[in-house]
């Protein structure tokens, strides 16, 4: 698949089929704007191409950085955003950043520039809510106008519901905030991850007989409640069931102890493993809240509670399984 990263970079020659949008998520609605753009080049002889944004809109239009708690945080990283637009059959990705040209371009100048040519469009796959040009003033009904004008063939799809309520990035959001992984799970078409390395921790899974792998919580993505999750962990393409906390551990942590800001981590403790991964690369899938973080006595209330929390899991996970 080739990436730019920059509309000075666009000169394409050959007909596509253009995804649009801002695909913060690749939730389910977002895999329908996308599929049809990859099955009209194939069957045009097009190249299918994503177009979308590393960075949010809204973000930059109101100035918040990545460390702003009003940010809009992402639902998943530019890598498996990257990784998730090639398993789906693209020829291109054009991921650039939304800065003040794309903000301040008219919606005219958006299509004719960049649509017609830049991107060279054949062909267009949109979602209903779909909005282009400064302050959003391009809709679906313009960019239609434009298109028939245009000779190029467009495609404007309609809402996808579960359950009779819209999928949006704005309720996955709401549900990831909720601790909803079941929901957020459905609505995404996939359980909600994060991607790290594994570094070193206080080794209590270990002192346990349960290896744990440790990553940093990533501060752009949107987290969870803190808290114990059973979780799946794949390592090196296997996968292995597990228990995450997300937190500071405040029964062990001393900065959590003394008032001061911790950092929070990923803890999994996985079962059936037993090897040294510090410095993998992992990434932890959360299927289940269970219950929130908590302050225990001693560590002897804390390891009682993480084998009871672990026997939990391997419930759940053998009741799922037989259920499948």
């Amino acid at each position: 698949m080739k990436i730019y990263t920059s509309l000075e970079q666009l000169e394409l020659k050959e007909k596509t089929a253009v995804a649009l949008g801002n695909f913060d998520g690749l939730h389910i609605g977002h895999r329908v704007v996308m599929d049809d753009a990859v099955r009209t080049a194939k069957e045009k002889g097009y190249n299918s191409l994503c177009f979308t944004f590393s960075n949010h809109p809204f973000n930059f239009i109101l100035q918040r950085t990545d460390d702003d708690p009003d940010a809009v945080k992402l639902i998943c990283t530019e890598t498996e955003k990257v990784q998730m637009v090639e398993d789906m059959g693209f020829d291109i990705l054009v991921n650039v950043p939304f800065d003040e040209t794309v903000m301040t371009m008219r919606a005219d100048a958006f299509f004719e520039d960049i649509i017609k040519g830049r991107l060279n469009a054949g062909y267009v796959s949109v979602g209903f809510n779909y909005t282009y040009g400064a302050r959003a003033e391009g809709r679906p009904s313009l960019l239609t106008k434009q298109c028939e004008t245009a000779g190029i063939g467009l495609c404007i799809h309609d809402e996808v519901s579960i359950d009779g309520v819209t999928v949006s990035s704005t309720l996955i959001r709401k549900m990831i905030a909720e601790g909803n992984m079941e929901m957020t799970a459905r609505y995404l078409g996939r359980p909600y991850s994060f991607e790290g390395t594994v570094s070193h921790g206080r080794r209590l899974g270990s002192k346990m007989g349960i290896p744990t792998a440790n990553i940093d919580a990533p501060a752009r993505q949107m987290l969870p409640p803190n808290g114990v999750y059973f979780s799946r962990i794949k390592i090196a393409d296997r996968i292995y069931s597990s228990v995450s906390n997300i937190g500071v551990n405040p029964t062990v942590n001393h900065a959590a102890c003394s008032g001061m800001i911790p950092e929070k981590r990923i803890e999994t403790n996985i079962f059936d493993f037993d090897s040294d991964i510090y410095g993998s690369d992992v990434t932890v899938y959360f299927d289940h809240f269970s219950r929130g973080e908590r302050k225990f006595a001693d560590r002897d209330e804390l390891f009682a509670q993480i084998n009871c929390d672990c026997e939990n899991a391997r419930q759940y996970y053998r009741e799922n399984t037989e259920k499948d």
